[in-house]
Order: C-alpha cells, then sequence, then structure tokens
C-alpha cells in the first residue's frame, strides 16, 4: 500500500470507530449474536409475508424458544385449539 492509501485506511477506521449510532449497533450485535440476528431475521420476515403466515411464524418462534419469559397461560399469547 502507498502512504495515500494507509492514512485513507487510518481515517476511515478512526471515522466508523467514532460514530455513535455505529458504533452502538456493532457492540449489540457483538454482545448478543443470537437475539440480534433474529430480530433481522424478523424484520424482514415482517415486511415480505402476509400477516397471517408472518403470526404463525412468530408462534413458531415462541414454541421453540425455551428461555420465554412468557407462558401459554399469558393473556398477551392465546394458543389455537
Amino acid at each position: 500500500m502507498d502512504q495515500k492509501e494507509k492514512i485513507k485506511k487510518v481515517i476511515g477506521n478512526f471515522v466508523k470507530n467514532h460514530n455513535i449510532i455505529y458504533k452502538t449497533a456493532k457492540d449489540k450485535r457483538i454482545k448478543n449474536r443470537k437475539a440480534y440476528d433474529q430480530n433481522k431475521k424478523t424484520r424482514q420476515l415482517q415486511k415480505s409475508l402476509s400477516k397471517d403466515r408472518f403470526n404463525t411464524y412468530l408462534d413458531s418462534i415462541y414454541k421453540e424458544d425455551p428461555d420465554s419469559t412468557h407462558k401459554a397461560s399469558d393473556s398477551t399469547y392465546k394458543e389455537n385449539e
């Protein structure tokens, strides 16, 4: 690399690492990658799926999640009978 490219790279990294929005997004992803990826996938599917299919997708995630804080008896969640 010549000197100009090195300087450009150093300045680019400095700007990225001192940008509050970029830094917080990067830190959130590093702290909890699984939840970050799941939330990203959910946001994308919400835009592409119909309302019924998206709700079915959410139900399947809800039922698979063993760490869920909500229970089936919770008033906000009603299982189809």
